[in-house]
């Protein structure tokens, strides 16, 4: 089924758990890890069916919240996709010389696991993005074959993390194999987030880069709102006038900030990367609605659809990032991406 809108406006990586033998790619059915019933790994046996969210790792699993709205099995993908649970040892005050460095031998072991959690849950993806490679017609990109129904939006997120993080892993490994215990700190100081793969981010890590993008954000919006033409189509994106360019940028993180603090800004490089950033909206918009509206994603998917769309989730409820996601989508019938883009979400056109 073709998607449509009625109204147009791997380094040293040992073998992990193996998933089902039986698993079979169908075109017409998602693999069969797309359901609520999450698979439970161990490092000695194959993977069986749990109804409790559990992420693939060698520590102790421990059990996700569950969203307040049932997922929906088409639009969420795996939270192998997701970081694992860091589960860090609590610290006690008047700690004696001895018990800190146990208390600093723990912490350095707990993201050790951490990491390598992250790294197998890439190596798992990874094989279940080879399965689905027969379905993508060769020469033809994920997004138009969501578009053309070839995919559902779990299985093209799927693709889309694991593509990321598999070209994250050379370094990311050399690094972990190297500092071991110390990867945050050198993660942290040497400023190599960009190479951590995405299931190995830590929470800080996280809510660091969440902050600094809506710093910027509120920055950039605050120079004065730009609206695009809301006649503006995607073909159109590498004609959009400088200083919408240089805003979307901005509040999509396409570019880093150090272009603006040197005082010169890449817009050899922004039309592209626009171009690609509307077309991965355009058609998960179109992918949200079909699987039934933004209320069966799960609340972390609803914050990572959120930010890619330059909208705030620091502070929010599940409730209002649904909300303001919702109201998105809506928008949509009547105003282009990057008119939206543009706007706070109380200057889009209501429906």
């Amino acid at each position: 089924m073709i998607l449509t809108r009625q109204n147009p406006a791997l380094c040293t990586l040992r073998s992990y758990s193996s998933i089902q033998n039986s698993l079979s790619i169908s075109k017409h059915k998602p693999l069969p890890f797309l359901t609520p019933a999450l698979y439970t790994y161990s490092t000695r046996s194959k993977a069986v069916v749990s109804h409790e969210y559990k992420h693939p790792s060698t520590a102790s699993p421990r059990q996700a919240s569950v969203p307040s709205a049932q997922s929906s099995s088409t639009l969420n993908p795996p939270i192998s996709t997701l970081p694992p649970p860091l589960e860090l040892p609590t610290s006690e005050p008047n700690l004696s010389g001895t018990q800190k460095l146990k208390f600093y031998y723990k912490t350095g072991r707990a993201y050790l696991t951490f990491y390598k959690s992250g790294v197998k849950a890439v190596w798992q993806n990874y094989k279940l993005l080879r399965q689905l490679r027969p379905r993508i017609p060769k020469g033809q990109s994920a997004e138009q074959a969501l578009r053309d129904g070839l995919l559902s939006r779990a299985e093209y997120h799927l693709i889309r993390r694991t593509r990321s993080d598999i070209s994250r892993i050379p370094l990311f490994a050399i690094v972990l194999a190297i500092c071991g215990e110390f990867t945050p700190l050198v993660v942290v100081f040497l400023g190599l987030s960009s190479a951590v793969p995405r299931t190995c981010h830590i929470p800080k890590q996280i809510n660091g880069a969440r902050e600094k993008l809506e710093a910027r954000r509120r920055e950039t919006f605050r120079k004065g709102t730009i609206t695009a033409d809301r006649t503006e189509k995607v073909e159109d994106i590498r004609n959009l006038p400088r200083p919408i360019m240089l805003h979307v940028g901005r509040s999509l993180g396409l570019y880093s900030s150090l272009w603006d603090k040197i005082g010169v800004a890449p817009t050899i490089l922004l039309p592209k990367r626009i171009q690609k950033a509307v077309e991965r909206i355009d058609v998960d918009d179109l992918a949200i609605e079909k699987g039934g509206g933004v209320k069966y994603l799960s609340e972390e998917e609803l914050k990572l659809a959120a930010e890619e769309r330059g909208l705030d989730v620091i502070g929010r409820s599940r409730a209002e990032v649904a909300s303001v996601l919702g109201k998105w989508i809506d928008a949509r019938r009547r105003a282009s991406i990057t008119d939206l883009l543009c706007r706070r979400p109380s200057a889009w056109p209501q429906v």
